[in-house]
C-alpha cells in the first residue's frame, strides 16, 4: 500500500519538485555513467574532434592566422621519401652516402634547418660520410621512446637531453622505459641535435596527442619540433615547465626565456594535443628522388625547413590521424610544427569542468523554461534537450575551431537530452496521474462510463447523444423534508450521505449507473451507455434490495409528530435519448424521453398506492408474467394519457404498508 501511495503523493506534489527531480535524476545518471566508464564520453568527444578537423579542412574554417601563402605552408618543405623514390633509387634503408648527399643538395638548394623523421640506431658503411656531411649542416635527428612497460626497447644512444632540473622529471611528464637512439657515430657529432617522434595512440589507433617531453632516467628530452625550433633559433633547449595560470590557460605552459613568442599548452598527462586544422595539400612535399635527381625547385627550399620523413607503404611508418586514413608519421610533425610557430595549438581550459558546469546549470534552468511554457511539453521538450546539445556541440566546434580550445561537450550535451526525456516522461506521468485525478473526481460525480468520456474526449457545443432502450430507477425518501426541518442539519446530512453510499453500492452492484442524485433521490440507468443484458429485471433487483437496505438505515423510530422515513422507487423500461447536452463550456449528461418522466412518476405514486416499488408498463413486458401485479391504470402527472401500473408479485422486505399506513394516519391526527 505504501509503495503505491509514495507516487501518487509524488506526482499530486508541486510540478516544480517533479521538474527539479526530473533534473536531478539525470545529472545523476551522467555522474554514474562518467564514474563507470570515464572514457565513454572522451572517446565521443575524440571521434567527434576528427568530423570538426576534417569539416574544418573542407570548408576552409580557421581562425585566419595561420601563416599560409597562397594556401600553402612556405616555412618548411617535406622531402618525402616515397614509392617513387624506393622505386627509382632501391628499398629503404638506403645506404648513409645516398643519405648524405640528399642532406648535402638539400642544404645546396639554400634549405635551413633540416628535420629527420627518421632514426639511425645501427652502425653501418658510411656512418663517418653521413655524419661529416650533418656536421656541416644544421640537423635535427629523431629518436623514439617507449612508453610500454611491456615492450622496453633499447638501441642506439640517446642525446638532446634538457639541462639537468629543468625542468624536473615527475609529474605530469611520461616516464619512458626504453629508447631507440641513433648511432654513437652521429651523436657524438657535435652540433647535432634530436627530438623525440613517440606519439600517443589512441584505443582507436589515431594520433592525436604527442609529449612535448619525455622523461628517461631523469632527463627530459623534447619532442622534434621543439628540438627543431631551438636548433633553428641557435639556442640552448632550455625549456621551462610551470603550471598553468587563469581560468581559461591550460594545465601546464611550457615555455623558453629567448623564445618569448613560444608558449607551448600541455595537459594533464603532459601532453600537446595536435592540431589539424590545415589540410594535407597546404603542406609542399617534394620527392627525395627529385631532391637527389636536381629536378627539385630551389625557391621551395631557400631559407625554409626541410622536414625529412617517409610515406612509402613499405617503410611502415604510417599512422592514422583525425584527416582519415593512415599516413606518414612526418604529416604528425608537420601539423605539429606549424600550428607551434602559429600558436594554434588547441588546449583543454583549466576552468573546464566549471565552465560545463555553468553550462549544464543554465541548460536545465532553459528546459525548466521550456517545460513551464511548452503547450506539448512531451515532445517540446525532449527536442528541446537534442537542440541544446546541438548548440553546444556548434558552441565547441567554435572554439576549437576559432579560439584553439577543447571544452569537451559530450556529458554535458548527454544531460541535456537525459533531461529532457525525464523531464517529458515526468510531465507525461503526471499528465497521466492528473487526467486520472480528473477521472476519479468525475466518476463520483457522474457515471463511470460518462466521466471517461468527458475526461478523454475533446469539448463539443453539440448535442452528442444516441437513441436507445434504456431502464430507469427513481428512488426518493419520503418525509425527508420534515424530518430535516426537527432534526440538526449534521444529522440529516450523515443520513442522507449513507442512504447515497448505499444506492450507489446497490446499483453499481446490478450492473447500473447512477445518472445523478437530486436533492433526497436517486436517478439510476441500465442499458447506457454501454449494453446491459436483462436490464429491467437488474433494475427491480436493485429496487428490491435497495428497498431492504434502507429499511435498515430508516429503521430507528421517527422524532414526534413526524411520519417515518420510507422509500419509493419507480422503474420504467423505453427508448428515451442519451448522452451529453448543453454548450461547450457548460456540457451536462442527462437522459431524456417519456421512459424518464414515467418513471419519476411512478415513484411519486408509491405513496398514494402505498407500494415500496411500482413499474411502468414497458418495464412489465420485459418481465415474466408471474413476476409483476397490475394495480390498474393511472393518469400520471404531467401526462395526456394513462398508463398502466403494475407492483412486484413478490414482495420486498421492506417496512410493511400497514405500518406505513398507520404512520400516515399519526401524523395526520397530530397535524389536526
Amino acid at each position: 500500500m505504501m509503495r503505491s501511495r509514495l507516487p501518487h503523493a509524488f506526482l499530486a506534489a508541486s510540478p516544480w519538485w517533479l521538474r527539479v527531480a526530473a533534473i536531478v535524476l539525470a545529472a545523476a545518471c551522467m555522474f554514474a555513467v562518467n564514474a563507470l566508464a570515464p572514457s565513454l564520453s572522451r572517446s565521443v568527444e575524440e571521434r567527434a574532434g576528427d568530423m570538426l578537423w576534417r569539416l574544418g579542412v573542407d570548408f576552409g574554417v580557421d581562425d585566419g592566422e595561420t601563416a599560409l601563402a597562397d594556401g600553402r605552408e612556405r616555412r618548411f618543405v617535406v622531402v618525402d621519401i616515397d614509392e617513387a623514390s624506393l622505386a627509382k633509387l632501391g628499398p629503404w634503408p638506403w645506404p648513409r652516402t645516398r643519405l648524405a648527399e640528399l642532406s648535402r643538395r638539400i642544404a645546396a638548394l639554400g634549405a635551413g634547418t633540416q628535420v629527420y623523421d627518421v632514426a639511425f640506431p645501427e652502425s653501418r658503411p658510411g656512418d663517418s660520410v653521413l655524419a661529416a656531411e650533418f656536421a656541416r649542416h644544421p640537423v635535427v635527428l629523431a629518436q623514439i621512446f617507449s612508453l610500454d612497460p611491456v615492450s622496453p626497447a633499447g638501441a642506439g644512444q640517446l642525446q638532446g637531453a634538457l639541462k639537468t632540473g629543468e625542468p624536473v622529471c615527475g609529474a605530469p611528464l611520461p616516464q619512458a622505459v626504453g629508447f631507440i637512439g641513433n648511432t654513437p657515430a652521429l651523436t657524438s657529432v657535435e652540433g647535432i641535435a634530436a627530438g623525440h617522434v613517440t606519439p600517443r595512440i589512441a584505443v582507436d589507433g589515431t594520433v592525436r596527442h604527442l609529449p612535448a617531453l619525455v622523461c628517461y632516467q631523469g632527463r627530459a628530452y623534447p619532442a622534434l619540433g621543439l628540438a627543431a625550433l631551438v636548433k633553428s633559433a641557435g639556442v640552448e633547449p632550455a625549456w621551462k615547465l610551470s603550471p598553468g595560470s587563469g581560468w581559461f590557460d591550460a594545465d601546464w605552459r611550457l615555455t623558453h626565456r629567448a623564445l618569448p613568442g613560444i608558449s607551448v599548452p600541455l595537459d594533464g598527462n603532459g601532453d600537446v594535443r595536435l592540431s589539424y586544422q590545415l589540410p594535407r595539400r597546404a603542406f609542399v612535399s617534394v620527392s627525395a628522388a627529385d631532391v637527389l635527381s636536381g629536378q627539385a625547385p630551389a625557391e621551395l627550399f631557400k631559407g625554409a625547413w626541410v622536414l625529412v620523413g617517409a610515406t612509402a607503404f613499405g617503410i611502415g611508418d604510417a599512422v592514422p590521424t583525425p584527416l582519415g586514413g593512415a599516413v606518414g608519421g612526418v604529416e604528425v610533425h608537420a601539423q605539429f610544427i606549424s600550428a607551434l610557430l602559429d600558436g594554434r595549438l588547441p588546449h583543454t581550459p583549466r576552468a573546464a569542468g566549471v565552465l560545463l558546469l555553468l553550462l549544464g546549470i543554465a541548460g536545465a534552468a532553459g528546459l525548466l523554461l521550456v517545460a513551464r511554457s511548452v503547450r506539448m511539453p512531451v515532445l517540446g521538450l525532449p527536442l528541446a534537450g537534442v537542440m541544446l546539445a546541438a548548440l553546444l556541440f556548434g558552441f565547441d566546434a567554435y572554439l576549437m575551431l576559432a579560439r584553439h580550445l577543447w571544452l569537451g561537450w559530450a556529458s554535458t550535451a548527454a544531460f541535456y537530452v537525459l533531461a529532457g526525456v525525464l523531464l517529458a516522461a515526468g510531465e507525461h506521468a503526471r499528465a497521466r496521474f492528473q487526467r486520472a485525478r480528473l477521472y476519479d473526481n468525475l466518476a463520483s460525480y457522474l457515471p463511470a462510463p460518462v466521466a471517461a468520456e468527458i475526461a478523454y474526449r475533446e469539448s463539443s457545443g453539440s448535442i452528442d447523444a444516441q437513441r436507445r432502450e434504456i431502464t430507469v430507477l427513481f428512488a426518493d425518501i419520503r418525509n425527508f423534508s420534515a424530518y430535516c426541518e426537527g432534526r440538526p442539519p449534521e444529522e440529516a446530512a450523515a443520513l442522507l450521505h449513507a442512504f447515497f453510499a448505499i444506492a450507489a453500492r446497490v446499483v453499481e452492484a446490478h450492473g447500473g449507473l447512477v445518472e445523478e442524485f437530486t436533492g433526497d433521490a436517486v436517478m439510476a440507468v441500465w442499458n447506457a451507455p454501454h449494453d446491459c443484458p436483462d436490464h429491467t429485471a437488474r433494475a427491480l433487483a436493485a429496487g428490491r434490495e435497495l428497498q431492504t437496505q434502507a429499511g435498515q438505515l430508516f429503521v430507528q423510530p421517527p422524532p414526534p409528530g413526524l411520519e417515518p422515513l420510507a422509500l419509493g422507487i419507480g422503474i420504467e423500461t423505453g427508448r428515451a435519448l442519451v448522452g451529453f447536452f448543453g454548450p461547450a463550456r457548460r456540457r451536462t449528461h442527462a437522459a431524456l424521453g417519456e421512459t424518464v418522466t414515467v418513471a419519476s412518476r411512478l415513484q411519486g405514486l408509491t405513496a398514494d398506492l402505498a407500494q415500496p416499488i411500482l413499474l411502468g408498463e414497458g418495464a412489465a413486458a420485459h418481465l415474466a408474467a408471474g413476476e409483476v401485479t397490475s394495480l390498474g391504470s393511472f393518469l400520471l402527472e404531467g401526462l395526456r394519457r394513462s398508463h398502466l401500473v403494475y407492483a412486484p408479485a413478490m414482495g420486498c422486505n421492506v417496512i410493511p404498508v400497514t405500518k406505513l399506513a398507520r404512520g400516515r394516519t399519526a401524523a395526520l391526527q397530530a397535524r389536526q
